[in-house]
Order: structure tokens, then sequence, then C-alpha cells
């Protein structure tokens, strides 16, 4: 478990790493979860490859950062 101070840090960054202040992007990237959740679970590919044309590159690569981090996380489970 994370101390405060170790919270604090990794927030620190956090919102100006991963999403941009457009929220259309924001948008994109919430009804493309809704929509497609089984497919980001399972063969998450073309839900990428989708995302890639909506949302700017840099929300992008923190897209597939996350993802990926995440999944590992989860596959521990």
């Amino acid at each position: 478990m994370q101390n405060i101070s170790e919270l604090e840090s990794n927030q620190s960054g956090f919102d100006s790493i991963f999403l941009s202040n457009d929220n259309n992007e924001v948008d994109i990237i919430y009804n493309t979860i809704k929509k497609d959740w089984r497919a980001l679970l399972h063969n998450p590919n073309q839900v990428f490859t989708d995302l890639r044309n909506k949302v700017s590159q840099n929300t992008y690569n923190n897209i597939i950062y996350f993802y990926n981090l995440y999944s590992k996380k989860i596959s521990l489970l």
C-alpha cells in the first residue's frame, strides 16, 4: 500500500499526463469504454485502432500505457 506522500507525488503529474483538457476526448474515451468494454477485455486491438484516429497522439499513448499497466495488474488477480 502506498503512503500519502507517494500518492500525492503520483497524483501531481497524473492530471497533466493522462488526458488533455479537450472535453470531446473525454467523451470519446468514456463512450468507447461504455460501448466496447468486452472487446477491451478480450481483444482490444480494433478498439485501439479506432481510438487512434479520434484522440490526440499524447492521449492515445497514455491510454495504451495505462491499459498495459492495469491489464498486467488485473491478470495477477
